[in-house]
C-alpha cells in the first residue's frame, strides 16, 4: 500500500530472495541483511560449481568444464573490452574485476546473483532430460527452472535464451531424434511453468513484463520479415555447423548463446543515444554474455582434447594437462591480486568511521516522517524515494518495485514532477496523488531526476525547509485522509488521454477542492480497511487506491456495496444511502489468482506420477531409429 498508489500482493516481484530473508530470520533470528548476505555469497561461489557441473554435462569433458568456471570467475567482463562504461564501473585500479562483483557489491543485484547460481543448473537438468529422456532429470530441472523464475527476472531471460540454443545444439548433433528432442523440451517448458504458475499468474504476468514493453514492440514491428530474416540466418548457422562441429558435444550451442546474448547486449551499447533495448533490460545482461563466453571457451578445449584422443590417450591426457597448467599460470597472479586488495571494499560501514545513520537517504526518511500527517504521501526523488520505505512507513508515489504498480499514472505524474514545466498540471497532479509533500534534492541523491529548477514549486507549495540542498516544499491539501466522500459528477469525468490533458484533470482536481465531508479510513491489517464518516446528498467515497478486481465492501448492516474504478483508478464506493456509514473494504483473490495456484498444484501432483509411477523413458528413442557414430556416448 505504500508504493505506487498501492497493489496486491499478488503483483509483488519475484518472491525467492525475501522469503529466504524472511524465514532466516524468524528461525535463525538471522537479521535481514545478514540473510540477504549469507544468500548471495553462497550463490557467488555457488555458481562456479553449477557452472563446472554444466559444462560437464554438455561438453563431456572435465578439463574444459574446470576451465570454463575459472574463467567464469575471474576474468573481466567481455563488453569491458569494448566498452568503457562497462570498464570504468569497477572497484579496482589496477584490474577489472569480475563483473559479477560488481554488479553484486556496486549495484546491489543480489537477486541476479542467486538467478546465475540456479541458472547453470537448470541448463545440465534440461541437456541431460533432452538426451536421455530421465524422468528425474524432468522434475529436477522444472524446479530448477522454477528457482530461476522465483528469483529475479533477468536469470530467466537468460535462461530462455539459454534454453533455446541447447535445443538447436541439440537438433544440430541428432537431427535424426528431433520429434523426440522437441517433445521433450515442450513437456520440460510446461512443468516449469506449471510450477511457478501460482505466482506467474496472469495478474502477476500483466505487470511483470511490463519493463519489457519496448522490446517487446520492437520486435512485433520487426514481423515478419525481421523474424524471418533471423530465421534464415539462423538456418545457415546450424547447416555450417551439422557439417563442420556435429561431433564436438555442445559446441552448437554455446557458440549460440555467446553470440545471440553478445548480440542483444552489444546492440545497446553500440546504438548511441537511442540505447536499444532488444530484451528488457538489456544491459545487466553482461553476466551472461560472460556465461557465454566461457562456455566457447570450455568448448574449443573440449575439441582440443577430442582431438588429441583421437590420437592417443597420452596425447589427450597431455594436451588437457598442458591447458590447466596454462590456466593456472594466467589465473593465479591475478587471483593472489584479487585477494589482496577486494577486501576493503567489503568490510563493515561502521569500520570506516561512519553508520548508517549518515547517509543522506536516512536522513531524509526520518524528516519526512515527522512532517506527514494524515494519509499524505509523498514525492521524494532517486534513491530517497528508493529507501524511504526501509526506513519508515511513509506512503509515496513511487517506491522500488516500478513493476508492481497497476496504476496507470503514477509515472506519468512523476515526469510531470521532474520535467514538466507547467505549475498547474504539477499541483493538480500532486492533489490528485494525495501527495502532502515533495522533496526537490540537492547534491547529495545520487540520480539527480529533476531536469527543472525548484522555482516550479516555490509556485504552487511552501517552501518549509532546506538541509544539505535538499527543500521540503509542503502542499496544501484540501483533505489529506486517503478518503473522501465526493460528488457523482467526479464518474463522469473523462479518462485524461495524456498527463498534460488539462480539461480532465483540472475537473477532476475542481471536485476535490470542492468537498464538504470528511472521512477517516483505518488500515487494521494489510489489504483491509475501515471507512467512517458522513456521506451527503449525491456523493460516493472515493478511496486513493489503485483499483484492481477483488476489491469487495460492506456497511455496517453487512451488506454489499458497489465497487467501481474512477475515470483516473482509483477506487470508488457507492453507499447505499446518504448520512453515517461504516464500509469495511477488503481486496480478496480472484481467478487470476487461484488459477495459478491450481495449475502449480496438478504439476505438483503430474511430477510425484512422473517420478513414482513411469518407468520407461520419457519420449523414447523407437528402437528403429538408427544411432549414428557420434551418439555412442549416449
Amino acid at each position: 500500500p505504500l508504493w505506487y498508489l498501492g497493489y496486491p500482493m499478488e503483483v509483488l516481484y519475484t518472491p525467492l530472495v525475501p522469503f529466504f530473508e524472511f524465514f532466516a530470520h524468524h528461525l535463525f533470528t538471522w537479521s535481514f541483511s545478514h540473510a540477504y548476505r549469507v544468500l548471495t555469497a553462497f550463490s557467488y561461489a555457488g555458481a562456479l560449481v553449477t557452472l563446472y557441473f554444466f559444462c560437464r554435462t554438455l561438453f563431456k569433458n572435465s578439463a574444459a568444464a574446470f576451465i570454463s568456471s575459472l574463467s567464469y570467475g575471474l576474468l573481466p567482463s567481455v563488453m569491458a573490452f569494448l566498452n568503457e562504461g562497462v570498464a570504468s564501473a569497477r572497484f579496482l585500479e589496477k584490474l577489472i574485476e569480475p563483473r559479477r562483483f560488481t554488479i553484486l557489491v556496486r549495484w546491489g543485484e543480489g537477486p541476479h546473483i542467486v538467478g546465475l547460481f540456479f541458472l547453470p543448473l537448470s541448463g545440465l537438468f534440461l541437456i541431460k532430460f533432452l538426451r536421455g529422456g530421465n524422468r528425474w532429470s524432468l522434475v529436477f530441472g522444472a524446479c530448477a527452472t522454477a528457482l530461476v523464475f522465483l528469483t529475479n527476472s533477468i536469470g530467466a531471460w537468460g535462461f530462455v535464451l539459454l534454453s533455446f540454443t541447447l535445443l538447436v545444439g541439440e537438433l544440430v548433433e541428432n537431427f535424426h531424434l528431433w520429434k523426440n528432442l522437441v517433445l521433450r523440451f515442450f513437456s520440460y517448458v510446461v512443468l516449469a511453468y506449471g510450477l511457478v504458475a501460482f505466482w506467474f499468474n496472469p495478474l502477476f504476468l500483466s505487470s511483470f513484463f511490463r519493463e519489457g514493453g519496448g522490446a517487446l514492440g520492437y520486435w512485433r514491428n520487426q514481423f515478419p520479415w525481421g523474424w524471418l530474416l533471423l530465421l534464415f540466418i539462423l538456418l545457415i548457422y546450424c547447416f555450417i555447423c551439422r557439417k563442420l562441429v556435429s561431433k564436438a558435444s555442445g559446441f552448437t550451442a554455446s557458440l549460440l548463446f555467446f553470440l545471440m546474448m553478445f548480440g542483444l547486449v552489444n546492440a545497446y551499447y553500440s546504438s548511441g543515444f537511442e540505447k536499444l533495448e532488444l530484451v528488457p533490460q538489456v544491459l545487466r545482461l553482461t553476466t551472461e554474455v560472460d556465461i557465454g563466453a566461457v562456455m566457447v571457451i570450455g568448448a574449443l578445449v573440449s575439441i582440443i582434447g577430442y582431438i588429441g584422443l583421437r590420437k592417443s590417450y597420452w596425447l589427450y591426457l597431455g594436451m588437457m594437462g598442458i591447458a590447466l597448467i596454462i590456466s593456472l599460470i594466467l589465473y593465479l597472479p591475478r587471483q593472489l591480486q584479487f585477494a589482496k586488495e577486494l577486501p576493503q571494499y567489503t568490510q563493515p560501514l561502521e569500520s570506516t568511521g561512519r553508520t548508517l545513520a549518515d547517509t543522506p537517504e536516512y536522513q531524509v526518511a526520518q524528516k519526512l516522517a515527522q512532517k506527514v500527517s494524515g494519509g499524505e504521501r509523498v514525492l521524494a526523488p532517486g534513491n530517497y524515494g528508493f529507501f524511504l520505505n526501509y526506513f519508515v512507513d511513509v506512503p509515496q508515489l513511487r517506491g522500488a518495485l516500478f513493476q508492481s504498480s497497476i496504476h496507470p499514472w503514477p509515472d506519468h505524474i512523476y515526469y510531470q514532477m521532474t520535467n514538466g514545466k507547467d505549475a498547474d498540471i504539477s499541483l493538480a497532479w500532486l492533489k490528485i496523488a494525495n501527495v502532502g509533500w515533495v522533496v526537490f534534492n540537492g547534491p547529495r541523491e545520487i540520480f539527480r531526476d529533476y531536469k527543472i529548477s525548484s522555482g516550479k514549486f516555490l509556485d504552487i507549495a511552501d517552501l518549509t525547509e532546506t538541509s544539505w540542498g535538499d527543500e521540503y516544499y509542503k502542499v496544501k491539501l484540501t483533505n489529506n485522509s486517503l478518503a473522501k466522500a465526493v460528488s457523482t459528477q467526479l464518474m463522469d469525468v473523462k479518462t485524461p488521454v495524456n498527463a498534460i490533458d488539462k480539461m480532465p484533470i483540472f475537473s477532476y482536481q475542481d471536485i476535490l477542492d470542492t468537498q464538504k465531508n470528511f472521512l477517516t479510513i483505518e488500515n487494521p491489517k494489510n489489504g483491509s480497511y475501515k471507512i467512517t464518516g458522513d456521506v451527503g446528498e449525491e456523493e460516493i467515497v472515493l478511496v486513493q487506491y489503485a483499483y484492481t478486481p477483488g476489491w469487495k465492501a460492506k456497511d455496517s448492516l453487512g451488506r454489499n456495496l458497489e465497487v467501481k474504478k474512477d475515470p483516473l483508478g482509483f477506487i470508488v464506493v457507492k453507499p447505499k444511502n446518504a448520512g453515517t456509514v461504516e464500509i469495511d473494504l477488503k481486496l480478496q483473490r480472484t481467478w487470476r489468482t487461484w488459477v495459478g495456484w491450481i495449475l502449480t498444484g496438478l504439476t505438483f501432483a503430474v511430477s510425484l506420477f512422473i517420478l513414482f509411477s513411469l518407468r520407461k523413458p520419457l519420449f523414447a528413442v523407437s528402437p528403429s531409429v538408427k544411432k549414428t557414430s557420434f551418439d555412442k556416448d549416449e
